[in-house]
């Protein structure tokens, strides 16, 4: 049998000693301190995203039972509050960080802050654009009077 020699040369054990633990861990602290500003703004974009997707379908599942039923159906929309709904399309709400901007024809005002879109039986409606921004991002959504089409666009 033969013997295992262990070279121990120096006295020194493989490893890291405590000082080099703590850099290596304040290296990684910085690093992650820097990025998460940078990381955390795509959850803005997301907010934004959801809050006009959710706004569009209600929008268009309006102007689809205006059109089935053959009468006029209004999505009410109140800035303040961030709710929206119609007779078909349960009272939601959107972000709170969100900030709307809505304009639409007079005759669907029913608050200083709360208007709407009508849907007439023929497809048309009142028209009228809804801006919605978080931190510099804004999505306008357009409604078109004469189709009732709703889409987005940089200007309406």
């Amino acid at each position: 049998m033969t013997k295992l020699a262990i070279d121990n040369r120096h006295g020194t054990t493989a490893g890291f000693t405590l000082v080099e633990m703590l850099v290596v861990l304040g290296i990684i602290a910085l690093v992650l301190a820097t990025a998460m500003p940078l990381l955390s703004g795509g959850s803005d974009t997301l907010r934004l995203e959801t809050a006009s997707t959710e706004i569009t379908a209600a929008l268009r599942a309006t102007r689809a039972a205006a059109i089935m039923q053959n009468a006029v159906m209004t999505l009410k929309l109140d800035v303040d509050r961030r709710t929206f709904g119609s007779a078909v399309v349960a009272m939601r709400t959107f972000a709170p960080t969100i900030n709307a901007k809505l304009t639409y024809a007079a005759a669907t005002r029913a608050a200083s802050s709360e208007g709407g879109f009508q849907f007439f039986p023929d497809g048309s409606s009142t028209g009228g654009d809804l801006v919605l921004a978080l931190n510099g991002k804004q999505v306008r959504l357009c409604v078109d009077w004469l189709t009732g089409m709703v889409r987005t666009a940089a200007t309406c």
